[in-house]
Formats: structure tokens, C-alpha cells, sequence
């Protein structure tokens, strides 16, 4: 038997080096023209180098071999200066995404592989087939304020938060202004723990416009003394607010005229309105007419005598 199996090696040494094609397996005589190797089994595999990390690395063979590294569970391909991963390598041989997951950016990559920074929240970047981009810009994280690390080429409007502190910080095109920056307010407004409410001092002109639509109105109000307290006016011309006496919003203006005999029409008088005025004789309420702004006539029936007192009080 062994001399069998030798006289046959021997005979496939012989015979091969005549042949330009070689054909293992099933049908050997029937191999296609443009092979220079086949094999073909329905139960049987071919199975090429087996090494471990530490062994493929340590060989530099020629650029298209192929190793399964044992180490990765991977085919290998080695692509003239390194061996590239057929599971997860480079976008020459492979159209699978890559996800790597460490505190420095991984350097073999294709375009749409991602990177997650597992020292930074997590913070995810794309790579563009040139650089690393960060797809989940706002808000940052980082642990102290901003700065050329941790939040790299700001846009404004970019949110930053310290993971440290809470602090919220926003890029306005210049700097990182925080929201713990003490708050400012003027011109009728005023600050009380970082709240902006109505109440200070005006510092210019200021209007207020309302329409049909948008009114201005206050509730709540307290129950006011017209002995004490003043009133609230508004010019008609500017529309600005005024304050005034009580007493002054009305106004009383008596006149006294001593009369002829028979006399019933007295003239010469400055009347401010038409219905807030009472004429009294000798001290009697008597009806009358307004003649004109200036003048005022009785009712006949009260057609007065020579020294009669004639009381005109008008309000306004």
C-alpha cells in the first residue's frame, strides 16, 4: 500500500510540471480553458493558512494572499503594505460600515464608517472620506467649559453643555456666553434671583401702542380714596399719562347777578357746558334757556324785581 501511494506522488510530480492548468476533485479531466487551478467537491472545502494575529502580522507576502485569522474568526487580505480585515476593513474590499468605539479616532476607514467617543458621552462622528464630522453637534458635552478640544470650530447658535457643572453655554459668533451670566435689565424692568419682571426706572420715552384688538388692561386693583388719592389723566394730543387731583375733575363756578326790574335775559356770562348748569332767584332753583355761550334766558314766570339775587352755578 505505501509503495502504491508513493509510485502515485511520483507520478503526479512527473506529470504536473507538463500541464499548464490543474484541475483537483471531482471530474479531473473537465476544467475550464481560462483556469489555472480548480478545484470542485460537493463535500469537501478548501481551507487556506490559519494564523493568529501575532503570526500574520509577522509575514509580509505577496500583495492578494489570503490568511483566515484565527484570532478574528476573518478572512484577511494583504493588500501590498497591510492586511486588511474582508469582515470589517478597508472600503476597497468591503461594503460593510464599520462602528468603532474608542477614546482615539480609529485610522483605517472607509466613507460612512462611524466613530463613538466613549470619553465624550459617546459623541458620534461620520467619516467623510477625509475627516471625522461630528453628527450630533448640539448639544456638546464636555467636562469644564468649551474650549478648542472639547467644542472645535463653533457655529453660532451651538450648545454646550458642562457635564461638570450643568452650565449651558451658547456660541454667539465671538465667545461661549453661559446662562449663569447675571442678568441685565432697564427701562421699566428690573431683576430679582435671575427673574426679569415689570418695575424699574424708565430710561427713555416709552409707548405702549394697543388697538381695537390688542387692549391694555389691569385687574386687581385696590379700592381708591377720591379725598386722597389723585387720578390718572391722558392727553388727548400725545396720549401721555397724567395725574391730577379728584377735586379737580369737577369743577364748580357760581356766578351772582343782581337784577333789574323785569328783567329776564343776562348776558355777558362764560358758559362752559349746556347741562351742568342751575340758575337759582333769591335762592329758588327757576328753569331757563342757553341763548348762546354767553347769554341765558328765565322762564317768564320768574321775571325777576329790582334787587332780586340771580345765582348761575355751573359745573365742568
Amino acid at each position: 500500500m505505501e509503495r502504491k501511494l508513493l509510485f502515485s506522488l511520483i507520478l503526479i510530480c512527473m506529470v504536473l510540471p507538463s500541464f499548464s492548468q490543474v484541475k483537483v476533485g471531482e471530474n479531473p479531466s473537465s476544467i475550464d480553458p481560462n483556469s489555472i487551478l480548480e478545484l470542485e467537491s460537493s463535500d469537501k472545502v478548501l481551507v487556506i493558512s490559519r494564523m493568529t494575529d501575532t503570526q500574520m502580522n509577522a509575514i509580509q507576502p505577496l500583495r492578494g494572499a489570503l490568511v483566515f485569522n484565527t484570532d478574528q474568526n476573518c478572512v484577511f487580505v494583504y493588500e501590498g503594505s497591510s492586511w486588511v480585515s474582508l469582515c470589517n476593513g478597508s472600503s476597497n474590499v468591503r461594503e460593510a460600515i464599520k462602528v468603532t468605539t474608542s477614546p482615539t479616532p480609529p485610522t483605517d476607514n472607509a466613507i460612512g464608517d462611524f466613530w463613538i467617543n466613549d470619553t465624550q458621552n459617546n459623541k458620534t462622528h461620520i467619516w467623510d472620506g477625509s475627516s471625522w464630522i461630528a453628527i450630533d453637534n448640539n448639544p456638546r458635552r464636555g467636562n469644564g467649559p468649551p474650549n478648542a478640544s472639547t467644542a472645535p470650530n463653533p457655529t453660532p447658535g451651538d450648545v454646550y453643555v458642562d457635564s461638570t457643572s450643568g452650565v449651558i453655554y451658547a456660541y454667539d459668533g465671538t465667545t461661549w456666553a453661559t446662562s449663569n451670566t447675571t442678568t441685565s435689565a432697564n427701562n421699566g424692568l428690573s431683576v430679582s434671583a435671575n427673574t426679569i419682571q415689570l418695575g424699574g426706572v424708565l430710561i427713555q420715552p416709552t409707548i405702549i401702542r394697543t388697538d381695537t384688538n390688542n387692549t391694555l388692561a389691569i385687574t386687581g386693583l385696590e379700592n381708591g380714596d377720591i379725598t386722597t388719592d389723585d387720578v390718572v389723566t391722558v392727553d388727548r394730543t400725545t396720549g401721555i399719562l397724567k395725574r391730577t387731583s379728584a377735586s379737580n375733575l369737577l369743577r364748580e363756578e357760581v356766578t351772582k347777578i343782581t337784577a333789574t326790574d323785569g328783567q329776564v335775559t343776562f348776558t355777558g356770562l362764560t358758559l362752559y357746558t349746556t347741562d351742568k348748569i342751575n340758575v337759582y332767584r333769591n335762592g329758588v332753583r327757576i328753569d331757563f334757556t342757553v341763548d348762546n355761550p354767553t347769554t341765558i334766558t328765565i322762564e317768564p314766570e320768574a321775571i325777576c324785581y329790582a334787587g332780586d339775587e340771580i345765582r348761575i352755578v355751573q359745573l365742568y
